[in-house]
């Protein structure tokens, strides 16, 4: 290093680096939030942090360990960022097309000695790769935060992933174009330059702030998901049912899609309980969600309504359609059964329905389809039946 400057710059970058490598590790091996994540995130740290030191002994002679080591040791950070986000948001891992990216940029640089006469060359075909790592983890990252916030929220916070890699392709070509820039524009002089100094600095602290922002979103997310599931079946709880009614009833009410809601109680399941342990009456009602949900639409919401009894809301979907999702589900039900401890558990369900009306409220719909199970239940169970504001109807189907 020739400047004191330089000399400060690489202490606060690897002040940085460690810090933020510490604080991951802390977070996968400790906390053990999201730990396969968080490790790459601490790994792409040190080889960021690795590639700069390594600059910073570069000379005018040729040199594999502080040129090409260096570029791959950035590089292969930038990667495991993307590796380490796609882990963070349960995506397909893209191992194969990024370690053919950094293959393919191995074998460009050396195609020519590392040193300082061919940087210009270098350090395009370095630029133009962590471009593209950059630029896919940013686009990766909206595309998975989408799902939970708004998609112009999801944009904004990847944005610094999508403007360095706009930079990196920016440097690449300015240095095409100039190639008398070089100084300026890259660590290929050692560390001299203050541009370089502070865009490596503004490049780790914004990584990794973008990344403890979507490890934040994750994080938010997956508990808000835990307090609206149930803990046994996996099934949307009653604490979350109420928000979606209200959405469900609000379209009914502006463009007039009608909707219908199942109540389904597990017939005699006091009596499986006392029979073969309350471990077998988790089995039945575990096995029972799972058949429902393979019975229905992915626009249907089905939720554990109070012990054994279940609830399904039925979007678009009028009194016949409900009727026949109804009998769907009692079908598969009759004609399955638990397997317990060389026992055969028989399931049969009381299931009542009940569909919107004009003149009734989201409270009153749900008292006539839990009514509607009722009668099913007084009617010898195994039957399915609805529940009229007027008058009641039922009609059994019992196997």
């Amino acid at each position: 290093m020739e400047h004191s400057q330089s000399i400060i710059f690489v202490q606060f970058f690897c002040l940085i680096g460690t810090s933020c490598t510490i604080a991951w590790a802390i977070y996968a091996g400790v906390f053990k939030i999201a730990p396969n994540a968080s490790w790459r995130f601490a790994l792409a740290n040190i080889c960021t942090v690795s590639g700069v030191l390594l600059y910073t002994q570069r000379t005018d002679s040729i040199s594999y360990l502080y040129w090409f080591i260096a570029d791959m040791a950035v590089l292969l950070g930038f990667a495991l960022v993307r590796w380490g986000c796609q882990h963070l948001f349960k995506q397909t891992t893209s191992y194969l097309f990024d370690l053919v990216l950094l293959a393919s940029c191995a074998l460009l640089m050396l195609l020519v000695p590392p040193s300082l006469d061919y940087a210009v060359y270098l350090v395009i075909v370095m630029s133009i790769t962590a471009a593209i790592l950059i630029s896919l983890t940013g686009l990766d990252n909206a595309k998975a935060s989408k799902k939970h916030m708004s998609m112009s929220n999801a944009i904004l916070i990847n944005v610094p992933f999508l403007i360095m890699g706009a930079l990196f392709v920016i440097r690449a070509m300015a240095l095409f174009y100039s190639p008398e820039d070089l100084a300026n524009l890259s660590a290929a002089d050692k560390l001299n330059s203050p541009m370089v100094m502070w865009s490596y600095i503004i490049l780790l602290l914004l990584t990794n702030l973008v990344l403890y922002g979507n490890a934040l979103t994750r994080l938010v997310f997956k508990v808000s998901r835990l307090v609206n599931k149930d803990h046994l079946t996996g099934l949307w709880n009653r604490h979350a049912l109420l928000d979606k009614l209200d959405e469900v009833d609000a379209l009914w009410q502006r463009n007039g899609s009608a909707y219908s809601l199942l109540v389904l109680d597990v017939d005699h399941f006091k009596q499986v309980n006392d029979t073969y342990g309350h471990m077998a009456g988790d089995a039945v009602l575990k096995h029972t969600a799972m058949l429902m949900q393979h019975s229905l639409r992915k626009i249907d919401f089905i939720c554990r309504y109070g012990g054994e009894e279940f609830l399904i809301i039925l979007p678009s979907t009028n009194h016949e359609e409900a009727m026949f999702v109804a009998k769907k589900i009692q079908s598969q039900i009759n004609n399955t059964s638990v397997k317990w401890k060389h026992h055969e558990i028989a399931i049969t369900l009381s299931i009542g329905t009940a569909t919107c009306k004009n003149h009734i409220s989201v409270e009153q719909l749900l008292q006539l389809a839990d009514e509607a199970m009722y009668l099913a239940k007084n009617a010898g169970r195994n039957t399915i039946c609805t529940k009229e504001p007027e008058n009641l109807e039922f009609n059994s189907s019992k196997h």
